[in-house]
């Protein structure tokens, strides 16, 4: 069955408006940035390149940023659950989001989502409309990044054009949601491609999905671009703010994260649960941190 026309027309308009929105962006006073979402979030944290970017761009303004990626994620925060249901995982993030209190969400999902194809778009709209709702709950700004295509890295791998049109499906849908909530849509679909048309024989990914360190730098430059920023050149002062970025988000992640947390705070804390008292320790360590990335940015 072909989409009516009426409707086709509406898509492009939200598509448009939403996107329009990104030549008009800027940080708010004071900004506290979370960056949540699956897999490309969190391996983001392990390079550093949007943060760096953004720090590049606003240089006037210091800025907290913290991510929340974790792989393997959902709307419905089915990989944060450990040992409980979906909804655990889903309060969990609502919790770490509440202690933050961000003023800038910007948001990556759907990857996982899109494999269920067309069947599983009304529950991806749904799920989506609530972790939506609880992230804004306290007047937070979202901006909203698509998925990227997967890439084609020929045999043996799969075909992923089939998979591709389902990603397109679910991006719609992000876009719809951006549109309809008045938030910035981040058009990212194209990226795997534009890094192939600059950098011949050479891979966005290693496996077609996530994608390679070039990939991640890559990637990075693009959000900016597409948030309006100017190029930048990638010198030795961009390099070493994102390394000092890349020792915070180590830092922030065992803080957020610790290591054998089911002994710590979950059901076995009577074995370890002593240790708690440790954790808070990692604050000022990233407090100093992004003090070094705040002297070397100005």
């Amino acid at each position: 069955m072909r989409p009516h026309p009426l409707a086709l027309t509406l898509l492009f308009s939200l598509t448009s408006a939403a996107q329009a929105q990104d030549k008009n962006f800027n940080l708010p006073e004071n900004p506290r940035i979370a960056f949540i979402g699956n897999t490309f979030v969190e391996r983001d944290a392990e390079h550093g390149y949007f943060e760096t970017r953004l720090f590049l761009a606003f240089p006037d303004k210091e800025i907290i940023f913290r991510n929340l990626g974790w792989s393997g994620d959902t709307v419905r925060g089915e990989a944060r659950a450990g040992f409980g249901q979906p909804i655990d995982g889903f309060n969990r993030l609502a919790r770490h989001v509440a202690d933050l209190k961000p003023n800038l969400i910007f948001l990556n999902y759907g990857v996982n989502e899109s494999w269920s194809g067309a069947a599983g778009l009304p529950a991806f709209d749904a799920d989506l409309a609530k972790l939506l709702d609880a992230l804004t709950k306290e007047g937070a700004q979202v901006a909203i990044f698509s998925i990227m295509a997967q890439e084609n890295l020929g045999p043996p791998l799969p075909d992923p054009d089939t998979h591709n049109k389902d990603v397109r499906l679910y991006n719609d849908t992000l876009a719809k949601a951006a549109a309809a909530r008045g938030m910035r849509f981040v058009d990212l679909y194209d990226v795997p491609s534009a890094f192939a048309k600059a950098n011949p024989g050479r891979h966005f990914t290693a496996n077609e999905i996530h994608p390679t360190p070039a990939g991640f730098a890559f990637a990075a430059e693009q959000i900016a671009h597409r948030l309006g920023q100017p190029d930048r050149p990638w010198d030795d002062r961009a390099e070493k703010i994102r390394r000092l970025t890349v020792e915070k988000n180590r830092l922030y992640f065992h803080r957020w994260r610790p290591e054998n947390e089911t002994y710590i705070f979950g059901f076995r804390k009577k074995e370890q649960g002593q240790n708690a008292v440790e954790i808070p320790q990692f604050d000022p360590l990233v407090a100093a941190k992004e003090a070094e990335i705040n002297a070397a940015r100005k």
